[in-house]
Protein backbone atom coordinates (compact mmCIF):
# COMPACT_ATOMS: atom_id res chain seq x y z
CA UNK A 1 0.00 0.00 0.00
CA UNK A 2 1.19 3.27 -1.11
CA UNK A 3 2.19 5.76 2.32
CA UNK A 4 0.04 8.75 2.11
CA UNK A 5 -0.08 11.86 4.03
CA UNK A 6 -3.02 10.87 6.20
CA UNK A 7 -1.81 10.62 10.24
CA UNK A 8 -4.68 8.95 12.49
CA UNK A 9 -5.26 9.53 15.90
CA UNK A 10 -8.29 7.77 17.43
CA UNK A 11 -8.42 7.08 20.93
CA UNK A 12 -12.15 5.47 22.04
CA UNK A 13 -14.13 4.22 25.31
CA UNK A 14 -17.47 2.78 25.29
CA UNK A 15 -18.74 1.65 28.26
CA UNK A 16 -22.11 0.10 27.92
CA UNK A 17 -24.65 -1.26 30.93
CA UNK A 18 -28.23 -2.24 30.83
CA UNK A 19 -30.00 -3.46 33.73
CA UNK A 20 -33.59 -3.05 35.29
CA UNK A 21 -36.81 -5.23 34.22
CA UNK A 22 -36.97 -3.52 30.93
CA UNK A 23 -33.21 -4.56 30.30
CA UNK A 24 -31.67 -7.54 31.58
CA UNK A 25 -30.19 -10.72 30.34
CA UNK A 26 -31.24 -13.50 32.16
CA UNK A 27 -28.13 -16.11 31.20
CA UNK A 28 -29.18 -19.92 30.35
CA UNK A 29 -27.08 -22.33 33.24
CA UNK A 30 -24.23 -25.18 32.33
CA UNK A 31 -24.73 -28.64 31.30
CA UNK A 32 -23.96 -31.27 34.03
CA UNK A 33 -20.75 -31.73 31.43
CA UNK A 34 -18.79 -28.98 30.83
CA UNK A 35 -15.49 -28.62 28.66
CA UNK A 36 -12.36 -26.03 28.83
CA UNK A 37 -9.92 -25.40 26.52
CA UNK A 38 -6.92 -23.55 25.12
CA UNK A 39 -4.38 -23.23 22.59
CA UNK A 40 -1.38 -21.03 22.31
CA UNK A 41 0.15 -19.77 19.04
CA UNK A 42 3.53 -18.52 18.28
CA UNK A 43 4.48 -17.22 15.07
CA UNK A 44 8.09 -15.71 13.61
CA UNK A 45 8.50 -16.22 9.90
CA UNK A 46 9.32 -14.31 6.47
CA UNK A 47 7.03 -15.52 3.77
CA UNK A 48 3.30 -16.28 3.44
CA UNK A 49 1.06 -17.09 7.07
CA UNK A 50 -2.70 -18.11 7.50
CA UNK A 51 -4.27 -18.77 10.21
CA UNK A 52 -7.82 -18.91 11.75
CA UNK A 53 -9.62 -19.88 14.45
CA UNK A 54 -13.48 -20.08 15.14
CA UNK A 55 -16.27 -21.12 17.73
CA UNK A 56 -19.93 -21.68 17.47
CA UNK A 57 -21.44 -22.35 20.45
CA UNK A 58 -25.16 -22.33 21.83
CA UNK A 59 -26.58 -23.50 24.88
CA UNK A 60 -30.49 -23.32 26.36
CA UNK A 61 -31.95 -24.33 29.36
CA UNK A 62 -35.04 -26.16 28.24
CA UNK A 63 -33.45 -27.10 24.36
CA UNK A 64 -31.50 -25.18 21.83
CA UNK A 65 -34.99 -24.45 19.22
CA UNK A 66 -37.82 -23.35 21.14
CA UNK A 67 -38.61 -21.01 24.37
CA UNK A 68 -41.25 -22.36 26.31
CA UNK A 69 -44.39 -20.77 27.39
CA UNK A 70 -44.14 -19.95 30.80
CA UNK A 71 -47.69 -20.82 32.71
CA UNK A 72 -49.23 -20.72 35.90
CA UNK A 73 -51.10 -24.07 36.82
CA UNK A 74 -52.59 -25.40 39.70
CA UNK A 75 -49.89 -28.16 39.28
CA UNK A 76 -47.05 -25.05 39.35
CA UNK A 77 -48.54 -22.01 40.84
CA UNK A 78 -45.17 -20.14 40.90
CA UNK A 79 -44.84 -20.79 37.04
CA UNK A 80 -42.77 -22.77 34.68
CA UNK A 81 -38.88 -21.31 34.67
CA UNK A 82 -39.18 -21.34 30.73
CA UNK A 83 -35.34 -20.46 30.52
CA UNK A 84 -33.34 -18.46 27.75
CA UNK A 85 -31.10 -19.29 24.83
CA UNK A 86 -27.40 -17.85 24.20
CA UNK A 87 -26.09 -17.96 20.63
CA UNK A 88 -22.55 -17.04 20.55
CA UNK A 89 -19.56 -17.03 17.69
CA UNK A 90 -16.35 -15.80 17.86
CA UNK A 91 -13.35 -15.89 14.78
CA UNK A 92 -9.91 -14.39 13.92
CA UNK A 93 -8.19 -14.92 10.78
CA UNK A 94 -5.20 -13.07 9.42
CA UNK A 95 -3.29 -13.92 5.78
CA UNK A 96 -0.19 -12.43 4.48
CA UNK A 97 1.20 -12.90 0.82
CA UNK A 98 5.05 -12.32 2.09
CA UNK A 99 7.05 -9.72 4.46
CA UNK A 100 7.77 -10.50 8.01
CA UNK A 101 5.59 -11.39 11.05
CA UNK A 102 5.68 -11.85 14.55
CA UNK A 103 2.45 -12.95 16.43
CA UNK A 104 1.27 -14.60 19.90
CA UNK A 105 -1.99 -15.16 20.17
CA UNK A 106 -3.72 -17.49 22.93
CA UNK A 107 -7.23 -18.57 23.47
CA UNK A 108 -9.50 -20.30 25.97
CA UNK A 109 -12.62 -21.31 26.55
CA UNK A 110 -14.49 -22.68 29.37
CA UNK A 111 -17.83 -23.86 29.63
CA UNK A 112 -18.85 -23.92 33.35
CA UNK A 113 -20.55 -21.02 35.17
CA UNK A 114 -19.01 -18.17 35.78
CA UNK A 115 -19.63 -15.23 38.08
CA UNK A 116 -19.53 -11.23 37.50
CA UNK A 117 -16.23 -10.95 36.10
CA UNK A 118 -15.40 -13.82 34.43
CA UNK A 119 -15.89 -15.32 31.09
CA UNK A 120 -16.51 -18.28 29.40
CA UNK A 121 -13.97 -17.20 26.15
CA UNK A 122 -11.19 -15.10 26.65
CA UNK A 123 -8.54 -13.93 23.91
CA UNK A 124 -5.56 -12.48 23.66
CA UNK A 125 -3.11 -11.14 20.47
CA UNK A 126 -0.24 -9.54 19.18
CA UNK A 127 0.94 -9.03 16.30
CA UNK A 128 3.53 -7.11 14.61
CA UNK A 129 4.17 -6.94 10.52
CA UNK A 130 6.53 -5.40 8.02
CA UNK A 131 5.73 -5.45 4.08
CA UNK A 132 8.79 -6.81 1.97
CA UNK A 133 8.93 -6.73 -1.98
CA UNK A 134 5.16 -5.40 -1.94
CA UNK A 135 3.33 -7.67 0.17
CA UNK A 136 0.23 -7.22 2.48
CA UNK A 137 -1.73 -8.49 5.73
CA UNK A 138 -5.30 -9.08 5.94
CA UNK A 139 -6.85 -10.13 8.85
CA UNK A 140 -10.38 -10.10 11.07
CA UNK A 141 -11.95 -10.65 14.50
CA UNK A 142 -15.39 -10.77 15.94
CA UNK A 143 -17.62 -11.45 18.88
CA UNK A 144 -21.07 -11.99 18.42
CA UNK A 145 -23.30 -12.73 21.74
CA UNK A 146 -27.20 -13.42 21.53
CA UNK A 147 -29.30 -14.21 24.47
CA UNK A 148 -33.22 -14.66 24.76
CA UNK A 149 -35.96 -16.15 26.99
CA UNK A 150 -38.81 -16.05 27.83
CA UNK A 151 -40.50 -14.60 30.93
CA UNK A 152 -40.14 -16.46 33.82
CA UNK A 153 -40.11 -16.66 38.11
CA UNK A 154 -36.64 -15.55 38.94
CA UNK A 155 -34.41 -17.17 41.86
CA UNK A 156 -34.24 -15.93 45.19
CA UNK A 157 -30.90 -13.93 44.29
CA UNK A 158 -32.77 -11.38 42.02
CA UNK A 159 -33.86 -8.44 43.00
CA UNK A 160 -36.78 -6.64 40.59
CA UNK A 161 -38.02 -3.29 42.23
CA UNK A 162 -39.78 -2.48 38.97
CA UNK A 163 -41.99 -5.33 39.20
CA UNK A 164 -45.62 -4.80 41.35
CA UNK A 165 -46.92 -8.16 40.35
CA UNK A 166 -44.04 -10.09 41.59
CA UNK A 167 -40.60 -9.39 42.61
CA UNK A 168 -38.60 -11.82 41.28
CA UNK A 169 -40.47 -11.62 37.62
CA UNK A 170 -38.07 -11.90 34.87
CA UNK A 171 -39.46 -10.75 31.53
CA UNK A 172 -39.07 -12.05 28.20
CA UNK A 173 -36.20 -10.16 26.16
CA UNK A 174 -34.16 -11.35 23.08
CA UNK A 175 -30.85 -9.28 23.23
CA UNK A 176 -28.23 -9.26 20.83
CA UNK A 177 -24.18 -7.56 20.80
CA UNK A 178 -21.05 -7.53 18.57
CA UNK A 179 -17.58 -6.57 18.08
CA UNK A 180 -15.19 -6.66 15.27
CA UNK A 181 -12.53 -5.35 13.84
CA UNK A 182 -10.47 -5.91 9.87
CA UNK A 183 -7.45 -5.20 9.05
CA UNK A 184 -7.05 -4.40 5.63
CA UNK A 185 -3.61 -3.82 2.97
CA UNK A 186 -1.29 -3.42 6.22
CA UNK A 187 2.25 -2.77 5.06
CA UNK A 188 4.03 -2.02 8.78
CA UNK A 189 1.82 -2.07 11.99
CA UNK A 190 1.15 -3.79 15.79
CA UNK A 191 -2.11 -4.52 16.78
CA UNK A 192 -3.16 -5.80 19.62
CA UNK A 193 -6.56 -7.19 20.70
CA UNK A 194 -8.00 -8.69 23.88
CA UNK A 195 -11.82 -9.83 24.50
CA UNK A 196 -14.07 -11.65 26.67
CA UNK A 197 -17.48 -12.98 26.52
CA UNK A 198 -19.74 -14.45 29.54
CA UNK A 199 -22.70 -16.59 28.21
CA UNK A 200 -23.38 -19.39 31.19
CA UNK A 201 -23.87 -18.44 34.98
CA UNK A 202 -25.58 -20.30 37.51
CA UNK A 203 -27.07 -17.30 39.27
CA UNK A 204 -29.67 -14.85 37.82
CA UNK A 205 -27.48 -11.90 38.96
CA UNK A 206 -24.55 -12.46 36.35
CA UNK A 207 -24.98 -10.23 33.82
CA UNK A 208 -24.34 -11.25 29.93
CA UNK A 209 -20.87 -9.50 29.03
CA UNK A 210 -18.81 -8.94 26.08
CA UNK A 211 -15.69 -6.89 26.03
CA UNK A 212 -13.35 -5.98 23.70
CA UNK A 213 -9.88 -3.48 22.62
CA UNK A 214 -8.34 -3.45 20.01
CA UNK A 215 -4.90 -1.12 19.39
CA UNK A 216 -2.71 -0.41 16.36
CA UNK A 217 0.25 1.79 16.47
CA UNK A 218 4.08 1.45 14.55
CA UNK A 219 6.38 -0.94 14.62
CA UNK A 220 8.82 0.14 16.82
CA UNK A 221 10.93 -0.53 13.75
CA UNK A 222 9.19 1.16 11.12
CA UNK A 223 11.51 3.64 9.65
CA UNK A 224 8.04 5.92 9.23
CA UNK A 225 7.29 6.13 12.80
CA UNK A 226 3.23 5.63 11.68
CA UNK A 227 1.62 1.99 11.02
CA UNK A 228 0.52 1.67 7.49
CA UNK A 229 -2.73 0.24 6.60
CA UNK A 230 -6.49 0.41 6.66
CA UNK A 231 -8.38 -0.35 10.01
CA UNK A 232 -11.81 -0.61 10.42
CA UNK A 233 -14.41 -1.81 13.55
CA UNK A 234 -17.81 -1.97 13.89
CA UNK A 235 -19.61 -2.40 17.47
CA UNK A 236 -23.43 -2.97 17.57
CA UNK A 237 -26.47 -3.17 20.39
CA UNK A 238 -29.47 -4.64 19.80
CA UNK A 239 -32.04 -4.78 22.99
CA UNK A 240 -35.78 -6.05 22.89
CA UNK A 241 -37.43 -6.38 26.09
CA UNK A 242 -40.86 -6.82 27.68
CA UNK A 243 -42.40 -5.88 30.50
CA UNK A 244 -46.03 -5.35 32.19
CA UNK A 245 -46.17 -3.85 36.04
CA UNK A 246 -49.65 -6.26 36.24
CA UNK A 247 -51.56 -3.07 37.50
CA UNK A 248 -54.29 -3.61 34.89
CA UNK A 249 -55.35 -6.97 33.03
CA UNK A 250 -55.87 -5.92 29.41
CA UNK A 251 -58.71 -8.82 28.76
CA UNK A 252 -60.09 -7.76 32.03
CA UNK A 253 -59.76 -4.04 32.94
CA UNK A 254 -62.23 -4.72 35.74
CA UNK A 255 -59.87 -7.39 37.56
CA UNK A 256 -56.69 -7.37 38.76
CA UNK A 257 -54.16 -9.65 37.38
CA UNK A 258 -53.59 -12.77 38.72
CA UNK A 259 -51.04 -14.04 35.86
CA UNK A 260 -48.07 -12.99 34.58
CA UNK A 261 -48.93 -13.96 30.96
CA UNK A 262 -48.54 -10.58 29.94
CA UNK A 263 -44.64 -10.46 30.58
CA UNK A 264 -43.90 -10.92 26.78
CA UNK A 265 -45.59 -8.18 25.59
CA UNK A 266 -42.54 -5.89 23.68
CA UNK A 267 -42.00 -2.32 25.45
CA UNK A 268 -38.27 -1.26 25.18
CA UNK A 269 -36.01 -1.37 22.23
CA UNK A 270 -32.45 0.05 22.03
CA UNK A 271 -30.05 0.11 18.92
CA UNK A 272 -26.32 1.02 18.91
CA UNK A 273 -23.81 1.07 16.15
CA UNK A 274 -20.52 2.26 16.39
CA UNK A 275 -18.32 2.24 13.22
CA UNK A 276 -15.10 4.02 12.42
CA UNK A 277 -11.83 3.22 9.44
CA UNK A 278 -8.68 4.66 9.04
CA UNK A 279 -6.85 4.18 6.03
CA UNK A 280 -2.99 5.57 5.33
CA UNK A 281 -0.34 6.33 8.73
CA UNK A 282 -1.81 5.50 11.69
CA UNK A 283 -0.17 7.14 14.64
CA UNK A 284 -2.50 5.72 17.46
CA UNK A 285 -5.51 3.91 16.80
CA UNK A 286 -7.57 2.44 20.08
CA UNK A 287 -11.06 1.39 20.82
CA UNK A 288 -12.56 0.22 23.95
CA UNK A 289 -15.75 -1.22 24.00
CA UNK A 290 -17.58 -3.03 27.35
CA UNK A 291 -21.02 -4.28 27.10
CA UNK A 292 -22.76 -5.77 30.45
CA UNK A 293 -26.90 -6.47 30.86
CA UNK A 294 -28.33 -7.98 33.91
CA UNK A 295 -30.89 -7.98 36.57
CA UNK A 296 -29.18 -6.47 40.19
CA UNK A 297 -25.75 -7.09 38.90
CA UNK A 298 -23.16 -4.73 40.48
CA UNK A 299 -21.97 -2.64 37.20
CA UNK A 300 -25.41 -2.55 35.44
Amino acid sequence: MKFNRCIAIIAAVFLIAVSGLATADILPKPVPENQVFSTTSIIEAVGAVTQSTSVVWQIGDKGLNTLPNAVITKEDPLAIRSGSIAYVTYSDSITTNGGQISEVKSFSMDTHAKTAGLFNIETSKVLTYTSQNGSHLMGAESYVLDVAGNWSHGLDDIVCVFSKNSKNTIPAFCNKVTASSKLTSVTTAQVETIGGLTAVAAKSEVPAALKYEISVTPDANSASGYADGIVSTTFTVSIMEGRYDGAINPKAPEKEVTSLEFYDNLTSTLTYIDTATVAGGISTFNKVFDYQSGVACVNC
